[in-house]
């Protein structure tokens, strides 16, 4: 299916091929929305959200070292206005977890309570060697609404996987 931005866009993309014009697609497209019978999940960069499972984790190689990622990490949330936490290796040495948030992200979750706070996209980024390459980890932001089914929380994931996907496109180059 091609990629759709609004509503009736996606719906419109559903019809395709069915002889009927906008108008009508478009009523039809309210009703379904309407009625409940149809939810839209935000387009996720073009791509469908992972299954829980090994598909949740995003791994990109980089010929960067591991130390180079994390301050091109830190350099990119800054740039961006992000708050760049911390940056703590674990398993002596071998990791180090970098934890950055979106404020975006944030604003849209907060109104449904603070107990979300444990789930925000942040701290979710693990950088690594693997037999001589650079490694970086992600969580997919799409756990969040498999964790936590909401309207608010699909919305959050739209905006979050973007931000996060083009993060890691940037300090892997």
């Amino acid at each position: 299916m091609p990629d759709c931005h609004d509503g009736f866009e996606c719906v419109a993309n559903l019809f395709n091929g069915f002889n009927m014009g906008n108008g009508m697609m478009k009523r039809i497209a309210i009703g379904l929305l309407a009625s409940g019978a149809l939810t839209l999940t935000p387009a996720l960069s073009g791509a469908q959200a992972p299954s829980p499972g090994e598909g949740m984790l995003i791994v990109k190689s980089t010929a960067r070292t591991p130390d180079e990622v994390v301050a091109a990490i830190e350099a990119y949330a800054k740039g961006m206005k992000w708050q760049f936490v911390e940056a703590t290796q674990v398993k002596n040495g071998e990791v180090t977890l970098v934890k950055v948030c979106i404020p975006a992200v944030g604003k849209i979750l907060w109104p449904l309570g603070l107990r979300v706070s444990a789930m925000l996209p942040c701290g979710n980024v693990g950088v690594y060697s693997q037999k001589g390459t650079t490694e970086i980890s992600m969580l997919h932001p799409s756990y969040m609404q498999i964790i936590y089914p909401n309207p608010t929380v699909e919305k959050a994931v739209g905006v979050a996987t973007p931000l996060m996907m083009d993060m890691l496109d940037k300090v892997s180059q």
